[in-house]
């Protein structure tokens, strides 16, 4: 009788000490595997719109690319992770807009963040910053010779109606090219003395442009270009002396429809 109850009581301890080593130990491996799950979905989101970029400027008119969206990390047991996330595409409806795609996620673990599609370019927003993560072909430069340069500016407009998706399950984005065409061109001789790139009013993530526009603005001085930036306006000139149009200037535009499921 005695060793039975030596036995139970032996037994009950280690069931005790199990559920406390269980009590000490789970929250911080299932705290690390969601962290490592929100983190490789973050990882597969980014390169999702790399890829969309790369197709956006190769989509021609009347051609269409759909991209399959994960929203949801998934969870471990009974632990709850992150809300589901929202897929969005909108436009302020003004002639100037350029529209965009954000793809939001609140998370756990990994710090929540934002990847927009905006303009050609990945605004990536997280923990209070903004950048830009995967530059737009805003603006192309050619060196010509004898102080002339081909300047080409391709904006990208992003059509349709504002909606908002927001489910556990995959999102479907279609990109449909609808419009396509210059705006601008040079025949065979130069036709500007400078060349203005205004994003003001046209772009949502401010501070992410304005940063790129800065940088943009120091390569094509590197080349020997005079660029400035004031704001969210680019002004670019030529090599030669002020009052000179030695730029070919070309301005291109796409038109993308857009649509989610």
């Amino acid at each position: 009788m005695g060793r039975g109850v030596v036995t139970v009581v032996a037994a009950t301890v280690l069931v005790l000490l199990g559920l406390m080593a269980l009590a000490i130990f789970l929250p911080p491996f299932l705290e690390s595997q969601t962290k490592s799950g929100e983190m490789e979905q973050a990882e597969e989101v980014r390169e999702l719109f790399s890829q969309i970029q790369t197709e956006l400027y190769r989509l021609a008119q009347g051609e269409s690319r759909a991209f399959v969206f994960p929203m949801s990390s998934g969870s471990f047991f009974l632990y709850p992770t992150g809300r589901a996330a929202s897929l969005s595409f909108g436009m302020r409806w003004t002639e100037n807009d350029l529209g965009r795609v954000v793809y939001s996620m609140t998370t756990r673990s990994y710090p929540s963040y934002t990847l927009a599609l905006e303009g050609g370019g990945v605004v990536l927003e997280q923990e209070g910053r903004s950048l830009m993560t995967f530059p737009p072909f805003l603006v192309r430069t050619l060196d010509l010779g004898e102080n002339l340069v081909r300047v080409e500016v391709e904006w990208i407009y992003l059509v349709g109606e504002n909606v908002r998706v927001s489910k556990r399950g995959p999102a479907t984005l279609t990109l449909q090219g609808l419009e396509e065409g210059y705006s601008a061109w040079a025949e065979n001789e130069p036709n500007a003395e400078n060349v203005v790139v205004d994003l003001t009013g046209r772009v949502e993530y401010e501070n992410a442009w304005g940063q790129y526009l800065g940088e943009l603005a120091g390569e094509l001085n590197a080349k020997g270009l005079n660029a400035s930036v004031s704001g969210l306006k680019l002004t670019v000139s030529g090599k030669g002396a002020p009052g000179t149009k030695d730029l070919y200037y070309f301005e291109r535009y796409r038109k993308v429809g857009v649509w989610l499921a």
